[in-house]
């Protein structure tokens, strides 16, 4: 895994209800996302997304537009070809 893939974190604030998109400045090991879907199932305003680096560097743009979305379908992530955590 490693370099070829990124993590994006799609963040809710309880208090305002903005979204916030980032990407995780992290080596994808098979540990970063078992560690990343525990911490979403005990915090459920955080989603974490994983993508290959080359697409989201052709489609970054895109990609944090996209994923600031009220709300973010399967289809939607099929499209954009991320995969959910």
């Amino acid at each position: 895994m490693g370099k070829e893939m990124i993590c994006l974190c799609r963040e809710i604030g309880k208090a305002t209800g903005e979204i916030a998109v980032y990407s995780i400045n992290a080596e994808v090991t098979d540990r970063l996302l078992f560690m990343l879907g525990i911490r979403q199932r005990a915090n459920p305003e955080l989603r974490y997304f994983v993508t290959l680096r080359a697409n989201f560097d052709a489609n970054e743009e895109t990609i944090l537009k996209q994923l600031h979305r009220k709300q973010v379908t399967d289809r939607l992530l099929t499209a954009l070809n991320i995969a959910a955590i």
